[in-house]
């Protein structure tokens, strides 16, 4: 596990993600017993603390379960167990930038075939959703804002009439649900003036204009960072 030493700042974020990487990407299997926090904590360059506070952090989202006088131990992978449960936890900042980044091109490609093959009854669901948007917007109800969020970019997937597009989206929801709130939230805080993006991206799709759907998720996502500099196509 050739693993550098971890900034001081942010360490068992950093340590945390390292080590969930390092699981999801098959380093340990399933039953194998992890280094002890002593080695860990020699590895990384950081306290025995803080590598129990990432242990607990994994064991939480149900990566791993700890044997009181054994050790930690990896458990079997079930991304469906894993989504739902890391969802339940708040974001960490890699958090956020993987799911920004995992959305900007996901949400691009359903765009692209809603663009192409979307009936006008989904079109009058998104306006449907959208005014229910502005009604929880008029009264800062974030989580119900959150939750009509989720439906709306739901119903576009519905629009591409691909089963595998709407099953995709409703095996993250969820995590989308939790993502789009904690977004919401942010940007209401910073009482922003004009017309919802949403509603541009809706005339985008229906207009088929699939730059100005970029535009609009990169608004959506991006506020808080820079946006990605490659080019979607």
């Amino acid at each position: 596990m050739p693993i550098e030493k971890i900034q001081k700042q942010g360490r068992a974020e950093l340590v945390f993600s390292a080590l969930r990487r390092e699981i999801m990407d098959g380093a340990f299997q399933a039953g194998e017993r992890l280094p002890s926090a002593g080695s860990m904590s020699r590895q990384f360059g950081v306290s025995i603390a803080t590598i129990k506070a990432a242990l607990q952090h994994l064991a939480a989202l149900g990566l791993i379960e700890t044997r009181v006088g054994q050790g930690s131990f990896v458990l079997a992978f079930d991304p469906n167990r894993y989504l739902d449960q890391m969802s339940d936890f708040l974001f960490t900042k890699n958090d956020i930038v993987q799911l920004n980044e995992y959305r900007l091109y996901l949400e691009m490609a359903i765009a692209r075939l809603a663009i192409k093959k979307a009936p006008e009854i989904n079109f009058e669901r998104m306006e449907q959703l959208l005014r229910r948007m502005d009604e929880a917007a008029g009264n800062r109800d974030i989580e119900q804002h959150g939750a009509l969020d989720y439906q709306f970019h739901l119903e576009i997937a519905k629009a591409t009439g691909n089963s595998l597009f709407v099953l995709t989206y409703e095996m993250i929801g969820k995590l989308v649900r939790r993502h789009a709130t904690f977004l919401n939230d942010e940007f209401f805080k910073q009482s922003p003036a004009g017309e919802d993006v949403h509603r541009r991206l809706f005339r985008a799709i229906k207009g088929g204009d699939i730059d100005a759907c970029r535009d609009c998720y990169v608004e959506m996502l991006y506020f808080l960072e820079d946006p990605p500099k490659d080019g979607i196509a």
